[in-house]
């Protein structure tokens, strides 16, 4: 094994390790600010508690 290409290639690696946590990181904030924004559009949606809905079926159409 060459000791110079080791010595070259373990800092790329190192690299690319932490860009891949920083991607990581990224994507799980938007994921998480995305989960917040879902959340609050269903908190302030309406929803229409109709007693009757659901009870009858058309097996006609």
């Amino acid at each position: 094994m060459d000791t110079q290409s080791t010595m070259v290639n373990m800092p790329q690696a190192r690299v690319q390790e932490q860009a891949g946590f920083q991607v990581q990181a990224m994507s799980l904030k938007m994921a998480k600010e995305q989960g917040a924004a879902l959340e609050k559009m269903l908190a302030s949606a309406q929803f229409f508690a109709d007693p009757k809905m659901g009870q009858n079926i058309n097996i006609l159409a």
